[in-house]
């Protein structure tokens, strides 16, 4: 295979950015940022191609260069703005124009849907990011990512053993946590 042929690399995109876009953003939590580490890890895998070991997986090696740059944002300590979609703006032109939020299009879902799935994703969305942070890792590779015992190993540098109890300890207290916030563990996974 060779990282340097403009085919190749369309193809390894194809078949990887979605899966390392989800892997990043579920590790962030922030879609923007999940999408810079996504193009960051393609940039840093192809600018370093030679640095890709021979008879290894290439998913792993991105899932790696992913999981890094993740971390990497993560301990940052950079203020990021956030957008309000409630804020008026002020045009160009001078014009006065509404916020975000007047110009989206509304959802199909009932408000009451709505909230209670984002309550759901919310706690889940918490009690993951509650986990030390192999238990994290190995977490969101397996069940997110569907990436085997020996994949992660690679992406992590864990022996597979240690994955393995890492996804078990990590299952125990998301069950836990959930049962402890009032939802079944059974029917949310």
């Amino acid at each position: 295979m060779d990282l340097r042929d403009p085919e190749t690399i369309r193809e390894i995109y194809q078949r990887h950015s979605r899966g390392i876009f989800n892997y990043a953003y579920r590790l962030v939590g922030d879609y923007q940022w999940a999408e810079e580490i996504l193009q960051e890890t393609f940039l840093r895998a192809f600018s370093r191609a030679e640095t890709f070991r021979k008879g290894a997986r290439v998913s792993t090696w991105l899932y790696r260069i992913a999981m890094n740059l993740s971390y990497d944002h993560l301990r940052s300590p950079k203020n990021r703005p956030k957008v309000s979609l409630s804020q008026r703006r002020i045009t160009s032109d001078g014009e006065d124009s509404p916020g975000l939020g007047d110009r989206l299009e509304s959802p199909l879902s009932t408000p009451r849907e709505i909230v209670e799935e984002s309550e759901v994703a919310s706690l889940i969305r918490e009690a993951i990011d509650s986990l030390p942070e192999k238990e994290k890792n190995v977490v969101l590779l397996r069940h997110y990512q569907g990436l085997k015992f020996r994949e992660i190993a690679e992406v992590t540098g864990l022996t597979q053993r240690t994955v393995q109890n890492c996804l078990r300890r990590g299952r125990d207290k998301l069950s836990q946590r959930l049962t402890r916030l009032g939802l079944n563990p059974e029917k949310v996974a």
